[in-house]
């Protein structure tokens, strides 16, 4: 063998050093490589620890296994929001099998953000690739991290519910970023119009969020006519598409407005609601907005006295953009549970930031200081909610279940599940008692949703009500072929490979989402094969969904599936001699 020349090698190590410097320092190679990573942890089996109103989860399962069996969203059955996050999950859900629920149901709306934010990384990066990873770095902390700024448990736990808000702040997100930072028009329109078309697809709140932002960008002049123009194509024709699945986005408008209806009283309390639990970002915000608007007054007055206009001396200003955007942020809370609130402020707080290098040094420590004030609380919960869940989840219990599927995928505290295998005969045994707190509108808790005993009990109850609608059809030789549950989730008709009732509500609150009984549901009620009523124990809700569907459910042979769960038979389901 020949020795090769020294200075061949050495070439070829000078060559090989900058190739891996440039991937290495490439925004776009680092996207790539997470994206790759999540693909990985999708495919193998974890167990995470579960968290407060985890059973939210379990819509994305109950709204997949309606669209593998045809039904279409908003059409066919009602959803809280739009129909976007329920086809990604579906789509997730077959390519990933075996992912943690959570984890898929997180990380799927990359599907749509991760080419979004990529195309305006790519185009930053050209620029000033310090920028790109500015943007990047944070856009990936919030789409990885199933986690909230609120909380709901002191103890560690993912957020499970939620999801959807997350998924329209990363939208938001990936809005702002366009509108700061990308000044190629039709790029910039192109994105404004898919991002713009995913939040009115995944929540509407978020859409009108992000119209607010927009028109602030158009009257600002950061985008012109002819790009809202283009955008607006983009938007009206993908819808237009989307009409023909089955009258889709007509059935999706009144939903929206039918939800509107039911809520409207709840407005007020809600936007207090936010003012309190987001005060510490939203006084930051305020006060950071102040100082900008104070230390840019002399710019300002200048640019009116040189008649350059309102649009290019006060709109474009970084503090209105900031208000604005505060604005929009605080509206689209008032109809979250849970989210990762304002988070979609970092790109304009980068911009105050890179801006704030003109500035005096003094002034440049009071812009930072209050952009820390503003960015770090959002941030450091959302990454400590998740790293604690990470950390202690090797010491957690898993779920002792064997017919969940997936859904069994969750651990929770030792003593935690010492409590939650006690409830079942504790709640059997004192059924009374919390029918009675029921009968007068009282949950068995005040916060009983948010407690981790409650959400792995559920899972507990509903492995042992597979396993006894399995043996009831055995022993009956029958084929329950839909089922309905009178509960917030609905998980079995997946869990049992079945149809799913149509024309009801997944995810359904009695208060808040389930409307009065009409004829259709009523039909598809009386054609279900079997009706599950759960009453370990009976709450608010369980009693208030029966009331709701009661003249649908009547003639209905009621038989005992289990101590905790019943079954409301169709007419002819059971054989005559049963």
């Amino acid at each position: 063998m020949t020795d090769m020349p020294i200075e061949q090698t050495e070439g070829k190590r000078d060559g090989r050093r900058p190739f891996l410097r440039r991937i290495a320092t490439a925004p776009l190679a680092w996207l790539a490589l997470v994206l790759l990573l999540l693909c990985v942890l999708l495919s193998i089996r974890l167990i995470l620890p579960i968290g407060a109103m985890y059973w939210d989860t379990y819509i994305y399962f109950d709204a997949a296994q309606r669209i593998y069996n045809g039904q279409i969203p908003n059409t066919d059955f009602l959803t809280p929001v739009g129909p976007l996050d329920y086809y990604l999950f579906a789509l997730g859900l077959k390519f990933f099998p075996n992912a943690q629920p959570l984890l898929l149901a997180q990380w799927v709306i990359l599907l749509v953000a991760a080419p979004l934010m990529a195309a305006i990384i790519d185009d930053v990066a050209r620029k000033e690739r310090r920028i790109a990873f500015a943007l990047l770095i944070p856009f990936l902390i919030f789409a990885i991290c199933p986690a909230n700024v609120q909380t709901f448990h002191s103890y560690p736990g993912l957020d499970g519910f939620g999801i959807y808000n997350r998924h329209a702040t990363l939208l938001l997100y990936v809005l702002v970023s366009a509108l700061m930072f990308v000044k190629d028009g039709r790029r910039l329109a192109i994105l404004c119009g898919l991002t713009m078309l995913a939040l009115f697809l995944i929540k509407v709140t978020g859409f009108l969020a992000g119209g607010l932002i927009g028109l602030l960008a158009l009257l600002s002049g950061r985008i012109s006519w002819r790009s809202v123009v283009l955008a607006g194509a983009i938007f009206l024709a993908a819808l237009i598409c989307l009409e023909f699945n089955g009258h889709m986005i007509t059935a999706y408008i009144d939903e929206i407005a039918l939800l509107i209806r039911m809520n409207e009283q709840a407005l007020l309390p809600r936007f207090l609601t936010v003012l309190s639990t987001d005060l510490d970002i939203i006084m930051a915000s305020g006060i950071l907005v102040l100082a900008l608007a104070w230390m840019g007054r002399e710019k300002l007055l200048a640019g009116f006295s040189a008649s350059a206009g309102i649009a290019s001396t006060l709109l474009d200003s970084n503090f209105v953009w900031l208000a604005v955007a505060l604005v929009a942020g605080i509206f689209f809370e008032t109809q979250n549970t849970g989210s990762q609130d304002f988070t979609f402020l970092w790109p304009i707080l980068l911009a105050i930031f890179i801006q704030s290098a003109h500035e005096p040094v003094s002034r440049r420590i009071a812009i930072v200081v209050l952009i820390g004030f503003v960015a770090i609380p959002y941030t450091t919960k959302i990454a400590h909610k998740t790293l604690r869940a990470v950390a202690v989840s090797p010491t957690y219990v898993a779920a002792p279940v064997t017919d969940m599927k997936t859904l069994g995928q969750v651990s929770t505290r030792w003593d935690i599940m010492e409590r939650s295998l006690l409830m079942e005969k504790h709640y059997l045994e004192h059924g009374d008692t919390y029918s009675d707190l029921s009968s007068q509108g009282q949950l068995p808790s005040w916060q009983l949703y948010s407690e981790l005993d409650y959400q792995m009990y559920w899972i507990i109850s509903a492995d042992e009500a597979v396993k006894a609608i399995r043996q009831f059809e055995a022993t009956n030789g029958i084929h329950l072929a839909t089922l309905m549950n009178l509960d917030f989730a609905n998980p079995f008709p997946w869990l049992l490979d079945r149809d799913a009732t149509r024309h009801i509500q997944i995810g359904a609150d009695p208060y808040r989402t389930v409307p009065p009984l009409d004829d259709a549901t009523r039909q598809s009620i009386a054609e279900t094969d079997a009706v599950l009523v759960p009453h370990c124990p009976l709450t608010t809700g369980r009693r208030a969904l029966r009331r709701i569907y009661a003249d649908a459910l009547k003639d209905r042979q009621e038989v005992k599936l289990n101590d905790c769960w019943d079954l409301l038979l169709r007419p002819g389901v059971l054989p005559s001699s049963s």
